[in-house]
């Protein structure tokens, strides 16, 4: 692990098998991480949760699993920033990791000299497609790209101090972690950041433990003119993208392209069936588009 490089998983103290699983997944991935226990909505109440987090914000309305999980996230830059290192790798509890990424992490000599954020992940949504920029710089087999559209997911990442600075600036955070770190249109924090992401990813979602199975969990949903609000944000935000962002699509400076995961060492392969269950806090119906 590279010295600069400060790691952490998010996982909620409860879920020992998770834990368990991903220790394992982690030493074969040849990462190492320490595992800080989670905001919990079963443990902690709304108010304290709501006290750092808004109820509503640009991209709509945020629901308690989904705010505790930013919270997470958000004790977790805190924690980085008390360190002395420069960067910060961040990875959620049920992911699928490519037996290459202790060596990504093992040196950072690759990265963007401006980047802020760098995205490790693939999101499973089957429409969602990034314009990435197509002059990216390759790397073990990977290209680098400069992101300038939507993404979502935040289980694997890693930020710089810059980056951890400016999100925890935002505080009461206005959107949920995912959003509030790759929605460029919306969030005012990520139209200030340098984002990139890894292409083919090396983090994707849908790595539970043998046997697990989906506890129920309630739906939430805004009603009413909460939801009507929620609606006219999203589509305004989808389109109000800057004219240079315009001008590098039409000119195919960037392209839609999207994402996929791939383990390159192990001959390319990908998860077989990866599960469609949301990890900590996750909201699709937030989230996907």
């Amino acid at each position: 692990m590279d010295n600069t490089l400060h790691s952490e998983m998010v996982n909620l103290a409860r879920a020992t098998d998770r834990r368990e699983h991903m220790k394992a997944e982690l030493a074969k991935a040849g990462v190492t991480t320490t595992m800080h226990p989670a905001v919990d909505c079963r443990e902690v109440s709304e108010d304290e949760i709501y006290a750092q987090v808004m109820l509503e914000g640009p991209w709509g309305y945020m629901h308690p699993p989904a705010a505790a999980c930013t919270v997470s996230h958000m004790l977790l830059w805190e924690r980085f920033l008390k360190t002395d290192k420069t960067h910060c790798l961040i990875l959620e509890d049920d992911i699928h990791m490519s037996s290459e990424l202790g060596d990504w992490v093992a040196d950072l000599g690759w990265w963007p000299e401006d980047a802020d954020i760098v995205k490790l992940e693939r999101w499973r949504g089957k429409t969602l497609k990034l314009l990435l920029d197509q002059s990216a710089p390759e790397y073990m087999g990977r290209r680098i790209a400069r992101m300038y559209n939507r993404h979502v997911g935040s289980a694997g990442y890693i930020i710089n101090r810059h980056a951890a600075e400016v999100l925890l600036a935002q505080r009461p955070l206005p959107m949920t972690v995912d959003n509030l770190l790759f929605n460029i249109n919306a969030s005012p924090a990520a139209c200030r950041l340098a984002i990139y992401q890894i292409q083919p990813a090396l983090v994707v979602q849908g790595n539970e433990p043998p046997g697990w199975v989906q506890p129920p969990t309630a739906k939430y949903r805004p009603e009413g003119w909460m939801l009507l609000r929620q609606k006219l944000k999203r589509a305004y935000y989808e389109v109000a993208y800057p004219l240079a962002t315009w001008r590098k699509l039409i000119t195919g400076a960037a392209k839609l392209e999207p994402v996929t995961y791939v383990d390159i060492a192990n001959g390319g392969s990908a998860p077989a069936h990866p599960s469609s269950h949301p990890t900590i806090g996750a909201d699709p119906a937030q989230n996907d588009i």
